[in-house]
């Protein structure tokens, strides 16, 4: 994650640091100064992969009750800003820090919140086994799909109930999950239906299954029929054609044999491991392009 050792006028001490790593957040501290030249005190928080402010107003902050990390629990922040896009961040003691900002096309806030939490809940399974020990908190920004998940009321849509039932699924590995509604402020709405980057590490446990057509120029490809996963896959290659194949196992897409290199890419990005605590780690990959390229970033 980046921390930049100046915050709003103020500047940051190892001291201040260590709280952000190893408790989510510091204490409340004076002299921050605002764009109006004002000073005004808040806690730093962690949030994604920054820091943001929190302020007293009497009550603990709801966020702030979800930083404390327990060796019993896996913590979660689902945050979907812009319809179709959500940031992810998973944070357990028993495996390094993970965030990644995932697109799953056209679809709603909710839905992509919904998603998050399905990429959350197997990604967390591929790396701690006795994960039926654990419990899930979770952060949602979505008030509408919170009371979906926490069962306070049921959606009518058809499509969106059996992504609900889905999810409520693979969070029965866990020994209880819990989930609360806390809001950030909502960005500029941009982007579309399709992923400019590939996400880093989201299914880890996924494994690659292609079949060349080599007399139709195309390559079949295989995925579960895990919603999150194809969502993804359609939303990074949005030239994918789903095909009209009955098979209980998987959901098969055909892409141009053109995309070969850009489709071993995308496998290859998607379950690639998480290794370090807190990297960021981004790629700026075209899929509508035959020659591939890895990007990455790393801010400390």
């Amino acid at each position: 994650m980046t921390v930049w050792k100046v915050k709003a006028g103020k500047l940051l001490s190892p001291a201040h640091l260590r709280q952000l790593m190893e408790q989510g957040h510091t204490d409340e501290m004076f002299s921050f100064i605002s764009k109006k030249k004002k000073p005004f005190k808040a806690r730093l928080v962690v949030s994604g992969n920054g820091i943001d402010f929190a302020y007293n107003n009497g009550e603990e902050d709801e966020s702030i009750k979800y930083m404390a990390l327990d060796r019993k629990e896996i913590r979660v922040r689902v945050e979907s800003a812009q319809p179709g896009t959500v940031d992810l961040t998973i944070e357990s003691v028993d495996m390094p820090r993970f965030f990644q900002k995932i697109n799953f096309g056209l679809c709603s806030t909710r839905e992509a919140e919904c998603m998050g939490i399905i990429v959350a809940a197997e990604y967390v399974k591929s790396y701690i086994p006795d994960c039926k020990e654990k419990t899930m908190r979770i952060q949602v920004n979505s008030e509408e799909f919170a009371n979906y998940i926490l069962k306070e009321t049921k959606p009518r849509d058809k499509d969106t109930q059996n992504l609900i039932y889905y999810t409520w699924d693979k969070l029965s590995a866990f020994r209880a999950f819990e989930a609360v509604h806390t809001p950030k402020k909502r960005r500029k709405n941009e982007g579309g239906n399709v992923s400019r980057k590939f996400p880093v590490g989201i299914f880890p446990w996924l494994e690659k299954n292609t079949e060349n057509q080599e007399a139709d120029e195309t390559i079949r490809v295989f995925l579960p029929h895990n919603p999150a996963v194809y969502r993804q896959f359609k939303a990074s290659f949005h030239v994918a054609q789903l095909m009209d194949i009955d098979d209980e196992e998987y959901i098969v897409y055909e892409v141009p044999i053109a995309l070969e290199k850009a489709l071993d890419t995308w496998f290859s990005m998607v379950t690639q491991l998480n290794s370090g605590t807190g990297s960021k780690i981004n790629s700026d990959q075209n899929p509508d392009k035959s020659d591939s390229q890895e990007g990455r970033n790393f801010d400390e």
